[in-house]
């Protein structure tokens, strides 16, 4: 099968050349039939995506979680093998398939939010609003492990929650929100293992509902992610879901797997298998020079 390779320029920590040079290496290497498309000004990922739409083929995202979104939602529905080469400032999806997957090949669920597709964590409320300031999570001046605990401090100062109305299982709540996360994998925000039971393939998402806290304790539970300290909380509610709607009288922002998105009304379905993917670990060590 052959590989066409993603490269966004607007996004790469190194000259574009020394990447290239990189994935051509471990091409022949690999013997693998490849090819290396690069978006501009004039060309989109999107298009680049829909040149392949009727072939079958590995379109490789090498970026971040944003970028996999964006191949993502054009790969669906298509022949396509999604695969991945994390390059981003968190690759939290990256972090999820080395967890729960084993390499090669396979089909993995995705949530349909609606008309985007998500195949990792999205968020809403507070958590949105921190991945979104781009200014702060692409700044070149903050280093890249400090971003989102900087976005997190600025929000935290400002953040009013939003009243929302969640229908899951039957069940409505009515409450201001801190934050809603729906997880299908379980790391989000560089690290943050917010979906601490969530599988990829289990045709189900972890919905975490977390209602309006006092401050101090909204700043220590969001630090806390890291450790699970969330499940335990008293302002925290979970639920395994496979369909649900998150509605508001105003628009509320959503981060969907690091790409922005807002709405007044957000469906909410799990596809279960919805979505093929090549997990290939060895290719991830050869870009980066591991044996």
């Amino acid at each position: 099968m052959e590989y066409i390779f993603i490269l966004n320029r607007f996004s790469l920590k190194e000259k574009l050349e020394d990447v290239k040079k990189r994935l051509e290496k471990v091409s022949k290497k690999k013997k693998l039939k490849y090819k290396i498309e690069i978006n501009n000004e004039e060309v989109s990922t999107e298009d680049i995506v829909e040149k392949y739409k009727k072939k079958r083929v590995c379109i490789v995202a090498v970026g971040g979680d944003g970028t996999i979104n964006r191949v993502l939602n054009k790969v669906v529905g298509t022949k396509n093998v999604l695969g991945f080469i994390p390059y981003g400032t968190g690759n939290d999806f990256y972090k999820s398939c080395q967890e729960l997957l084993k390499e090669g090949i396979q089909t993995i669920d995705l949530v349909k939010i609606n008309e985007k597709y998500c195949i990792n964590v999205a968020c809403f409320g507070i958590d949105a609003e921190i991945g979104n300031n781009d200014d702060i999570i692409h700044s070149k001046w903050i280093p890249a492990k400090q971003r989102y605990n900087m976005s997190l401090i600025h929000h935290f100062l400002k953040f009013q929650p939003r009243e929302v109305r969640v229908k899951v299982n039957k069940i409505q709540w009515n409450s201001p929100m801190t934050t809603i996360v729906l997880c299908n994998g379980r790391y989000y925000g560089g690290g943050y293992k917010v979906g601490f039971t969530s599988q990829l393939n289990n045709g189900k998402i972890d919905v975490y509902l977390i209602n309006q806290m006092p401050k101090i304790k909204m700043a220590t539970l969001i630090n806390g992610m890291k450790k699970g300290l969330h499940e335990k909380s008293i302002y925290t509610t979970k639920v395994q879901a496979k369909e649900l709607t998150i509605e508001s009288d105003s628009i509320i922002e959503s981060n969907i797997d690091g790409e922005k998105y807002a709405s007044k009304i957000f469906k909410v379905k799990v596809i279960p298998k919805g979505i093929t993917i090549n997990y290939d670990q060895s290719l991830i060590d050869a870009f980066y020079g591991k044996k």
